[in-house]
């Protein structure tokens, strides 16, 4: 364990522990749009920023892509610190006025639109947690595309794609509600593709498309029920021979 402190507080954490992580730990709030526990790291918004004194040397970084290594105090609410996240949130609500949690974490730091810059309002802050979701299952269906103002998240030449699976993990992850999705009994559509859903024979959920079946490998004759009934059926199974034992 590394005695380290964040503003003013002793804290005990493990080698290798990122300082957003450490003080999420113990209830010490620092705001971040990009990092997500269940995706690779990748530091693109800025949000997370903080002051480190590391041996007499002061400088700011993004806490969610800094390891802990060695003691260090952390300042979460300096004036420097709040600079680099108003300079963050002053382009983020810029461009994305309508998306709420831009609007509350701009209210928090008192930052303002500045209307004289104002471009086409736009949800997607392109912190790319939906392309991460997309890289841990394996199927890359969307990348980020583009440069500078026209960067964007789309599936290859913007169209239907068939390494997309209809899995949702991408909107599931999206901080700002910009990847939307049609559903209706037995239909999803996403990414200009629409999939059949398969319900359940037990309890009526839709629960998966037939492409994420394909993709985890689950047999054909096996689609008749979603995880949860399964687990029931077997477990009753089990219950049933057991006492016939």
């Amino acid at each position: 364990m590394i005695e380290i402190t964040v503003n003013g507080i002793p804290l005990k954490v493990e080698k290798g522990t990122t300082i957003l992580h450490a003080a999420q730990a113990n209830g010490i709030d620092i705001p971040a749009l990009c990092n997500h526990e269940g995706l690779t790291l990748d530091g693109n918004c800025r949000l997370c920023s903080v002051e480190i004194d590391d041996r007499g040397n002061k400088k700011i970084v993004a806490s969610c892509m800094f390891p802990i290594t060695r003691s260090i105090s952390v300042e979460t609410e300096t004036d420097r610190v709040h600079r680099a996240r108003n300079t963050v949130l002053q382009l983020l609500i810029n461009r994305n006025p309508k998306s709420p949690i831009i609007q509350q974490l701009c209210d928090k730091y008192g930052v303002k639109r500045e209307e004289r810059f104002a471009m086409e309002p736009d949800l997607c802050i392109r912190c790319g947690r939906c392309v991460r979701a997309c890289e841990a299952n394996g199927t890359n269906a969307i990348q980020l595309v583009g440069r500078g103002f026209d960067r964007h998240v789309a599936p290859p030449y913007e169209m239907e794609t068939d390494a997309c699976i209809g899995c949702l993990s991408c909107a599931t992850v999206c901080p700002t509600g910009k990847i939307t999705y049609d559903e209706s009994p037995g239909k999803r559509k996403i990414w200009h593709k629409e999939f059949d859903v398969l319900q359940c024979k037990r309890c009526g959920i839709y629960f998966a498309t037939k492409e994420m079946l394909d993709w985890a490998g689950r047999p054909e004759n096996d689609r008749d029920y979603c995880d949860h009934c399964q687990k029931y059926i077997e477990s009753v199974k089990f219950l049933t021979e057991s006492q016939k034992k």
